[in-house]
């Protein structure tokens, strides 16, 4: 479980991020949907700066939060090399002002100018939440690399959360190690330390801390029922990266191919490899079946259960 102090830490920072987004949206709500161009244009530096500052935030807290974990005076770290551009090296003009384009298609698709400016506006939302949330994990990264007692750093998750962070829940990662995040993620890192270990929280500890809706809305009905039939979580929830509708069984089915070839569990269950053009590994031709699908041809609980191990879900 993540200590009171990274929870802390985490709930600050999500403020900083949906304050800074409340405002950007604010501004481009003042945009003339028959200008767009220049109407953003004449806004776009006070928006840069408010993106900016909201930056600045989440690097400054960093030294607070490594102090009150930590117990003694961190690495000083320089919040304004934190906020010279977007986390990926853009400027932050360059990156905001795509807003633009993502409305002029929208436009140009016949919407209505109040749906064309809303796409602008989820674009936004989704940038510059996404730039105030990592310029923070940046901040906290650099300060714990610059600790040598810091030897690794362990998720943080603000529960109810999405499939793809729950998933990655429970592992210890290297100091170095690149902080795995979707657009929008507001998963924080906890540093660890020979004296400062808290405790690991497992993807399996996640689910069962959820609410049925919660469960739900992360994994789907049936990924959520195969779950609560024993299938491990990161084979329910990986599989989604693969997923197609095949003719088989004399019939439309869900499928994926992820974990089908001759290194995946679901490969090794199944068998019947192919090459298949471009692929390194052989893969199985037997369409390895999706939850919902399996959920559909069973029987019954039983019948589930065997073919839920048998396409690798239930290790």
């Amino acid at each position: 479980m993540p200590s009171a102090v990274a929870l802390r830490h985490q709930d600050q920072r999500a403020t900083t991020v949906n304050r800074t987004a409340r405002a950007v949206l604010e501004r481009w709500h003042q945009v003339d949907p028959t200008a767009v161009s220049r109407s953003w244009a004449f806004l776009l530096s006070e928006v840069v700066a408010l993106v900016r500052a909201g930056q600045l935030t989440a690097a400054r807290q960093t030294e607070s939060y490594m102090r009150e974990l930590l117990g003694d005076a961190p690495p000083v770290i320089v919040p304004d090399a934190f906020a010279a551009s977007a986390p990926d090296g853009r400027p932050l003009d360059a990156l905001l002002s795509l807003a633009i384009p993502t409305t002029l298609r929208a436009l140009a698709q016949e919407l209505p100018r109040k749906a064309a400016m809303a796409r602008g506006a989820v674009f936004l939302d989704v940038a510059v939440r996404t730039v105030v949330a990592d310029t923070g994990r940046q901040a906290d990264q650099v300060a714990m690399v610059a600790t040598p007692r810091v030897r690794s750093y362990l998720r943080v998750l603000e529960l109810p959360s999405c499939a793809r962070c729950i998933v990655l829940a429970g592992q210890e990662y290297r100091v170095l190690a690149g902080f795995l995040r979707h657009p929008r993620c507001d998963c924080a890192m906890e540093p660890v330390t020979a004296s400062h270990t808290p405790d690991v929280l497992s993807p399996k500890r996640v689910f069962d801390r959820l609410s049925a809706a919660e469960r739900v809305r992360a994994f789907g009905e049936a990924g959520t029922q195969a779950i609560e039939d024993g299938a491990d979580i990161s084979q329910v929830v990986n599989a989604r990266r693969g997923v197609a509708t095949l003719a088989a069984y004399g019939q439309r089915v869900r499928a994926t191919s992820e974990g089908a070839t001759t290194r995946g569990l679901a490969g090794a269950r199944l068998r019947n490899f192919e090459r298949r053009a471009g692929s390194r590994y052989r893969t199985s031709r037997t369409p390895r079946l999706m939850p919902e699908e399996i959920y559909k041809r069973a029987d019954d609980r039983e019948h589930a259960v065997r073919l839920l191990r048998n396409h690798g879900y239930i290790i």
